[in-house]
């Protein structure tokens, strides 16, 4: 036997297949519930540090250019109780989107935070649509704008 690996009473040593008993998972591991690949969404709220649901912020705006000439949307976040921790969330953790109108020119850029992921459209629905008359958001996904 090596005692390094085995426990002399056929327990096992490394809590491999087991959560330890002060686990506060309701369902150990194995369980199908967690073998789904969705995160629980007891978890999400544990380890989100949102104080909305989602946030988005706008860093780039296709339309106004960078002359000011005209006034732009970079810096624009929703939904409109989002604090600044929020946004900070948003900017450093969230996913690229891309906002794009009907005739399929990009209109803005900007990253979404979406714990749950029940959110991908909130961008489009919050400001594209009604601000720019956007028609669909996509996301960056291996290097391509993928839309939903």
């Amino acid at each position: 036997m090596n005692d390094q690996l085995d426990s002399p009473d056929g327990a096992d040593p490394g809590g491999v297949g087991m959560a330890p008993d002060n686990s506060r998972l309701a369902n150990t591991p194995g369980d199908p519930e967690l073998e789904s690949g969705t995160v629980p969404d007891a978890l999400v709220e544990e380890f989100s540090s949102l104080t909305t649901p989602y946030c988005w912020v706008i860093t780039e705006d296709l339309l106004a250019g960078y002359d000011g000439a005209e006034p732009s949307a970079v810096g624009k976040s929703g939904p409109d109780q989002a604090e600044p921790s929020d946004v900070c969330e948003a900017l450093t953790s969230g996913r690229f989107f891309r906002l794009v109108g009907d005739g399929g020119a990009g209109l803005a850029i900007g990253r979404l935070y979406d714990p749950s992921g029940d959110n991908e459209r909130a961008p489009l629905e919050d400001f594209g649509r009604k601000n720019w008359g956007a028609a669909q958001i996509a996301y960056r996904l291996e290097g391509d704008w993928q839309p939903l």
